[in-house]
């Protein structure tokens, strides 16, 4: 178990400085996912258990940063209340993606460093 929380740490990191990579960020957490998979090595049940643990690690700075943003912009003029109630719907958005595809590419990280 320890393997696959370091895994899942791994790859959260992994995924969220990948994001701000211009071109690699809409793959990023299919490629921190199968680093954190390839780190846990449990076989399927192993990647599928830091994909979702990466994800659940991952909640945490989406929603941070997404409230900053959303305080910032909140008293911004004309569409200002607008722009901050959408970082909510924006975070989920970009968690959803992180959950998809992170878990993918978790189990084929694992699958993979099982072979």
């Amino acid at each position: 178990m320890g393997r696959t929380i370091s895994g899942a740490l791994i790859g959260m990191v992994l995924t969220f400085v990948f994001y701000f990579i211009p071109v690699v960020n809409s793959v990023a957490p299919l490629l921190g996912g199968f680093l954190a998979g390839y780190y846990a090595d449990g076989g399927f049940e192993g990647g599928l258990k830091s994909g979702v643990l990466m994800t659940v690690f991952m909640i945490i700075p989406v929603f941070l940063l997404g409230g900053v943003l959303g305080t910032v912009l909140r008293n911004s003029p004309v569409l200002g209340g607008f722009i901050a109630a959408s970082t909510l719907i924006v975070a989920l958005v970009v968690i959803i993606h992180t959950a998809i595809t992170g878990i993918i590419g978790s189990v084929a990280g694992a699958l993979v460093a099982g072979r």
